[in-house]
C-alpha cells in the first residue's frame, strides 16, 4: 500500500472512531434520559460508555498495528538475515578467491592488476568496447583453464602471441621442425623476424636452440631460400640442419609435422591448409601440454635430428 493511501485510511479510521464514540455517547444519553435518570447520571453513563467504545476501538486498532509491525519486523529480520548471509558469503568467496590467488604460481600483483584494470572500463564506454573486453577476458579465462588442465589449446589460424611469448620465456631449450609447406614465407614476415630475433637472444643467453628445415621434395627455389635462412640463423648461434622428407623413415612420415618444443614441456604445432609449399597457409595452431604427447614430439625431434645434416656435407651429425 502506498503512503498517501495509508494516510487516507488512517484519517478515515480516526474519523470513524470519533463519530462512533460520539454516536454511542449520544445514544446512551438519549436512552438514559428517556428512562428518567438524573441528568448527572445520563452524562456520566454517556461519557463512560463512549469512553469504553473509544478504548475498545483503540485497542483493536493497536492490536492490528502491532500485528502489522510484528509482520514487518519478521520480514525485515528475514531480509536482514539474507543480506547479512549474502554479504558473508561474498566476503567468504572473495577471501577464498584471494587465498587462491596468493597460493597460485602466478605473481599476485599481476592477477590483482588484471582485475583492477578491468574495473576501469567506464560504464559510459561504447557497447562495442564492453563486448570486446568481455570477450577477451572470457578468452583468457578459457585459455588459463585449458592450460591448468594440461590439455591442448587450439587457435584457428596463425598465432603470434603464443609463439613469441614461449620463445621469450623458455628457460632451457627450443627445438623446432620447420616444414617448407608451413614456413615458406615465415622468415621474411614481420612475425618471422620477431620470432627469429627472440631465438637469437635466447641463443646468445646460452640456451640450446635447434632447427630442422624439412623439404617436401628437392626444389631449387625453396632450396635457395632455405640456404639463405640457414646461413642467417647459423650466424645467430642457432644449430640448423636440413632434411628431405624422402629421407625420413616410413614410421616417422605420418608423424612429421611443423612444431616447436619448448623446454621439453610445451609443444607448439601448426597445420597447413594444403601441402603445396608455395601456396599453403596456417590452418590452425595447437598448444600441447599433455605430457605423453610432448614426450613423443621431443623423441621425434631427436630422431629427425640424427637423420638431418648440414647443407653440402650430406653427412649426419651426432
Amino acid at each position: 500500500m502506498s503512503v498517501p493511501a495509508r494516510q487516507v485510511n488512517e484519517s478515515s479510521g480516526v474519523i470513524r472512531t470519533a463519530v462512533l464514540t460520539v454516536a454511542t455517547g449520544g445514544t446512551t444519553f438519549l436512552v438514559t434520559n428517556g428512562l428518567d435518570q438524573p441528568q448527572a447520571t445520563c452524562i456520566i453513563l454517556s461519557i463512560l460508555i463512549g469512553g469504553i467504545v473509544l478504548i475498545t476501538r483503540f485497542l483493536i486498532a493497536f492490536e492490528k498495528r502491532l500485528a502489522e509491525v510484528e509482520k514487518l519486523g519478521a520480514a525485515g529480520m528475514a531480509d536482514m538475515k539474507r543480506l547479512v548471509g549474502d554479504a558473508f558469503f561474498k566476503i567468504s568467496e572473495a577471501t577464498d578467491l584471494f587465498g587462491s590467488v596468493e597460493a597460485s604460481a602466478l605473481q599476485t600483483d599481476v592477477v590483482t592488476q588484471l582485475v583492477r584494470n578491468s574495473t576501469l572500463i567506464s560504464p559510459d564506454s561504447p557497447p562495442i568496447v564492453h563486448r570486446f573486453v568481455e570477450a577477451k577476458i572470457k578468452e583468457t579465462s578459457d585459455f588459463l583453464k585449458q592450460l591448468s588442465d594440461g590439455s591442448t589449446v587450439t587457435y584457428y589460424g596463425e598465432d603470434r602471441d603464443w609463439l613469441l611469448g614461449l620463445t621469450r620465456h623458455a628457460t632451457a631449450s627450443i627445438d623446432a621442425i620447420s616444414l617448407a609447406s608451413v614456413d615458406h614465407d615465415l622468415w621474411n614476415s614481420e612475425i618471422g623476424l620477431r620470432y627469429l630475433d627472440a631465438q637469437r637472444r635466447a641463443a646468445r643467453n646460452g640456451m640450446r636452440v635447434r632447427r630442422i628445415f624439412v623439404l617436401e621434395r628437392p626444389d631449387p627455389e625453396l632450396g635457395a631460400k632455405l640456404l639463405g635462412a640457414y646461413e642467417e640463423q647459423r650466424q645467430m648461434a642457432i644449430d640448423v640442419r636440413l632434411l628431405v622428407r624422402s629421407a625420413v623413415p616410413t614410421p616417422l612420415q605420418i608423424q612429421l609435422r611443423d612444431l616447436v618444443v619448448f623446454d621439453d614441456i610445451v609443444a607448439y604445432e601448426t597445420t597447413p591448409t594444403i601441402s603445396d609449399p608455395h601456396l599453403a597457409q596456417v590452418a590452425e595452431t595447437r598448444l600441447v601440454l599433455t605430457a605423453a604427447r610432448v614426450k613423443d614430439c621431443s623423441q621425434m625431434f631427436r630422431e629427425l635430428w640424427e637423420l638431418s645434416c648440414e647443407p653440402g656435407t650430406g653427412q649426419r651429425n651426432a
